[in-house]
């Protein structure tokens, strides 16, 4: 069994070497999405709890500092900081950049509200900066035209493939690949047991996050093979990669990202612009209202499925289905709302907010708002949903139909997750860097400008990429060190 601190550890030469041994975007891809899949989430104490409700997800600040996302984050900066420094230059702010700024700024404004101690508030700070910001960056620097954004979406296809064996083996066997590998790992059976076998885990936070993870893979393939966008992807055919990766995020048998991805999918398949917009248009306002409904807390679900019969019958067939988990994170929400609107503008500022209650929300956005307020909130919804409305409807571009539909298809991606952090805690980060990408200004020849050149000239090692390597490489002049 390996230690989770050896593999961070490991980590970071590996990380070093892809910036040595490929192109930075490459390397960029490998560190954020190759570490989000192979990293333990972090060094968790173990736990005789069956349900360690008390363990949030490492996209908030909370007692683990160090976790694949913060160290991702380190040894990236640290990659492209020993390659490709002079790319910092190109950034300048934007109008489309102060959501991530506001989210990133949020914890020391409520730590300030609230008189918290220097320490904890630039702990908490320095963390969120690293697994928000600095993917973000990466993507506003590297991922901003279509070429390097259907580059960002091979990747994403590729780590849903290599996911595959894995997903395979724990369906049939259980969640143990993380135990074996790296010990304790706090929900590995919490809602494993599903129709057929079990729901997968693989190296992720829980069940849910992988079956996002797969709809997102899945996704993503079905848009490059409807557009044919790619023909192959490591030598599979692209039809046989989205097919494979869409029977497979049917058998994780997570039902949430399962009717995320055929409502999505209107964004990949048909050929009107008008649909996407429409869609996104209803998405948003059913997000927004959800958590508007939620915050007037005018509604209550117990008094609701107690005293109306519809929604009596409808509780008590997701029971019989084994779906009651839908009604169980929205009741953990309403127990903790009364508190999180006690400090309504900029929060507690604490992760642990909802304590001493002896249950915590389970919604992204609701733990968002107890620790950050207002202000948290709409930061954090900004950065999620304001490059999906950018993607589909650009200012002053006109995209070819190529361009406007990967841009449909990874703006797709960042709503199957803001959907679904209305009700799980826990986001995949790499995502940021289509965030990034997707909020990245336009030049006003529509694209924008290239990154810097990147490293010597081609070396033997670099004739000897496999092919598997060159299909993802994107070619770059280079220049002599």
């Amino acid at each position: 069994m390996i230690s989770s601190w050896i593999a961070f550890l490991a980590w970071v030469p590996i990380s070093l070497y892809c910036f040595r041994r490929y192109p930075v975007r490459i390397a960029v891809l490998i560190n954020f999405i190759g570490g989000w899949a192979v990293l333990p989430s972090a060094a968790f104490a173990p736990t005789n709890a069956l349900f360690p409700y008390w363990i949030v997800g490492i996209c908030l600040p909370s007692i683990h500092f160090v976790t694949k996302a913060s160290i991702t984050a380190i040894t990236c900066l640290a990659g492209v900081l020993l390659t490709d420094r002079r790319i910092f230059q190109q950034f300048e702010l934007s109008f489309w950049d102060l959501p991530m700024l506001a989210w990133c700024c949020v914890p020391l404004l409520s730590a300030l509200a609230n008189g918290q101690g220097f320490v904890s508030t630039l702990r908490s700070g320095l963390y969120q900066i690293l697994v928000w910001g600095v993917p973000y960056i990466f993507g506003r620097l590297y991922f901003t035209d279509t070429r390097s954004l259907t580059l960002a979406a091979k990747a994403f296809v590729i780590a849903g493939l290599a996911y595959v064996p894995i997903c395979l083996l724990e369906i049939f066997t259980g969640p143990q690949v993380y135990a074996h590998l790296y010990g304790y790992q706090p929900y590995r059976w919490v809602g494993a047991q599903r129709y057929v076998g079990f729901r997968p885990i693989g190296f992720l936070e829980d069940g849910n996050q992988l079956g996002i993870w797969m709809a997102v893979s899945a996704l993503i393939a079905i848009c490059l093979w409807k557009w044919q966008l790619v023909d192959r992807l490591m030598r599979v055919p692209i039809a046989w990669v989205a097919g494979i990766l869409f029977a497979i995020t049917l058998l994780c048998q997570s039902g949430g990202s399962i009717v995320l991805l055929l409502c999505l999918l209107p964004f990949v398949l048909f050929n009107k612009s008008y649909l996407p917009r429409v869609l996104t248009v209803i998405l948003l306002l059913g997000i927004f209202t959800a958590m508007a409904i939620r915050l007037a807390n005018v509604v209550s679900l117990r008094t609701l499925v107690n005293q109306n019969g519809a929604a009596h019958s409808a509780a008590e067939f997701l029971k019989r289905i084994h779906r009651g988990s839908f009604g169980w994170r929205l009741s953990q929400d309403e127990k903790n709302v009364n508190k999180a609107l006690a400090t309504p503008l900029l929060g507690a500022g604490e992760w642990d907010w909802w304590k001493p209650s002896t249950s915590r929300p389970w919604s992204l956005w609701l733990l968002a708002f107890g620790m950050y307020g207002m202000v948290g909130l709409i930061s954090l919804e900004g950065l999620q949903l304001l490059p999906v409305a950018r993607a589909l409807r650009p200012p002053g571009l006109r995209l070819d139909a190529a361009a406007f539909h990967l841009r449909s298809a990874l703006a797709a991606a960042l709503l199957l997750s803001a959907v679904d952090n209305l009700l799980n805690s826990s986001m995949i980060l790499p995502l940021c860097l289509l965030i990034g990408g997707l909020s990245a200004p336009f030049s006003p020849g529509g694209n924008p400008p290239p990154p810097s050149r990147v490293r010597a000239a081609v070396t033997p090692q670099r004739r000897r990429l496999s092919i598997d390597q060159r299909e993802l490489l994107i070619r770059e002049p280079s220049t002599k060190p």
